[in-house]
């Protein structure tokens, strides 16, 4: 059913290397690395032409991982990200003047949900996990739920796998043991039995999900052009938050959602969407120690080299 919107006029479909974004003057290209609830806001502002009482030309494109989004951001296609704001960790310490910037939703979001033959998590051991792509958020917070659980990482087998629905496809299938998956594809699991194994909310109880992310040198160039973005979109939030309806209406044109699933997604995330940008870095501060242990990451990296709060500071404290 995801698979069926498209986005419309909101969104469309890139493949990297084959496909060239188009340029405008002004234009602002945003990535988003999946089509979820989390990103509700952004349907929203976009829908109600927010972007564009701000003079901005915004095209929202999909990517189907948040790897594939940030590498577009990294090549110039795509001035700002919308996705997983501990991704970018790697991103820094390779070098790469990526900075997180505003928040979209501070919620953890995820659970993980194994065949019904697993009871627990502690059941891993010799299991094959689907993640969307190594370095991603979701290999690392599946590494995290095992360490928490008492397994070692390396006695389970990871595969590549994509975005959540592909990653469910597979479980519901058999061809993993489990994966991590949010709503609504969660009620999903549950709906073909299959069962929850950890929810990573037990573990980073305060954290931040998704964000806006860009280069830091863009940033610093487009100012003005950031300030605008931010302004629209935090009317857009503000909308969402105090349009019930509007919010349902949205999840089931944008994610496909039934009317059901529109109205427990709503409900579930309207307060996860800051209307100050807050960045709530424990996700950050926890990526840094995990991948430092894993060997992937030889130095520590503060929260202050990955976060810009200028425009936090600027914009989002008049809602304070």
């Amino acid at each position: 059913m995801i698979w069926r919107v498209i986005w419309f006029a909101l969104s469309l479909l890139v493949v990297l290397g084959s496909v060239k974004l188009p340029q405008a003057d002004g234009r602002i290209v945003v990535g988003v690395s999946t089509v979820n609830v989390a990103f509700l806001p952004i349907y929203i502002t976009q829908d109600r032409g927010f972007f564009k009482d701000e003079g901005l030309d915004v095209l929202v494109v999909m990517f189907n991982a948040g790897a594939t989004n940030l590498q577009a951001v990294i090549g110039g296609d795509v001035q700002i990200m919308a996705g997983g704001v501990p991704e970018t960790v790697l991103a820094r310490a390779g070098g790469l003047d990526i900075k997180n910037f505003w928040a979209i939703s501070n919620v953890m979001p995820f659970q993980i949900y194994g065949s019904p033959k697993m009871k627990s998590l502690k059941d891993s051991k010799g299991k094959k996990f689907a993640i969307s792509r190594f370095g991603s958020l979701s290999e690392f917070l599946t590494r995290s739920a095992l360490r928490q659980a008492g397994v070692d990482p390396k006695d389970v087998t990871m595969l590549q796998i994509g975005a959540t629905p592909a990653r469910f496809t597979t479980l519901a299938t058999g061809i993993v043991d489990a994966t991590i998956l949010w709503f609504p594809v969660t009620e999903r699991a549950k709906s073909v039995g299959m069962n929850k194994l950890f929810d990573l909310k037990d573990l980073y109880p305060n954290w931040t999900n998704v964000g806006f992310i860009a280069r830091e040198g863009w940033l610093a160039k487009e100012k003005e052009q950031t300030a605008k973005f931010l302004r629209a979109y935090q009317r857009g939030v503000k909308h969402t938050r105090e349009n019930r309806d509007e919010g349902i209406r949205a999840l089931r044109k944008y994610v496909g959602l039934d009317a059901a699933e529109a109205g427990a997604g709503y409900d579930e995330y309207r307060d996860s969407f800051p209307l100050d940008g807050h960045i709530l870095d424990a996700g950050i501060l926890a990526t840094v120690e995990q991948e430092i242990e894993t060997g992937r990451l030889k130095t520590k990296i503060s929260a202050n080299e990955m976060i810009d709060y200028s425009f936090i500071n600027a914009i989002g404290k008049s809602t304070r």
